[in-house]
């Protein structure tokens, strides 16, 4: 697999304002927008209003979204490096990360990308890498907006870089956590 770059999003609920600066930012630096549902059709629209043509776009469907052609779960990356998208909310997430990384373990995917709880977090747990970016509309337990850029290397033996940005009226990173 080579190396990857993706703007993870989730939870945008069809205000697409911060999805629009996140694209205007990093359309033409990453090779993938990952959306984890609720409002997986609002990166089209934020792509049309900001005028970008846009890369690879993949999405999961949401408890709050009800286009049926939008998967639940979908898996990207590669055969060696599987990464799961998921929302959650079918995997029980806001009561705790056991369904979705069982569902991850399924399918011997290193990261899963989640979101459901509009809370920004990140743990490693026995190799697998939970992620959750946040929501980029309308955030729990913070003031601003959030959402990730996620590095995914080459090398199958270096482990994912994440970086958290923050929208207020400008992007700006708030962590960067390398887990090499």
């Amino acid at each position: 697999m080579s190396s990857m770059r993706m703007l993870v999003v989730s939870d945008s609920h069809h205000d697409i304002s911060g999805l629009v600066m996140a694209l205007r930012k990093f359309v033409g630096k990453v090779d993938m927008v990952a959306h984890l549902g609720d409002g997986a059709d609002d990166v089209e629209r934020a792509a049309e209003v900001a005028k970008l043509k846009m890369p690879r776009v993949e999405a999961v469907r949401g408890n709050g979204d009800f286009e049926p052609w939008i998967w639940p779960r979908r898996l990207i990356g590669s055969a060696d490096r599987p990464i799961l998208m998921l929302h959650g909310h079918l995997e029980g997430v806001s009561e705790g990360l056991g369904g979705i990384l069982a569902a991850a373990a399924a399918v011997s995917a290193g990261l899963v990308l989640f979101g459901h709880t509009h809370k920004a977090f990140f743990e490693e747990y026995h190799g697998i890498l939970a992620l959750n970016p946040g929501s980029i509309s309308r955030p729990r337990g913070r003031e601003n907006p959030t959402f990730a850029v996620i590095d995914v290397p080459e090398e199958k033996e270096r482990w994912y870089e994440v970086q958290f940005y923050e929208i207020d009226r400008t992007l700006r990173r708030i962590r960067k956590i390398d887990l090499a």
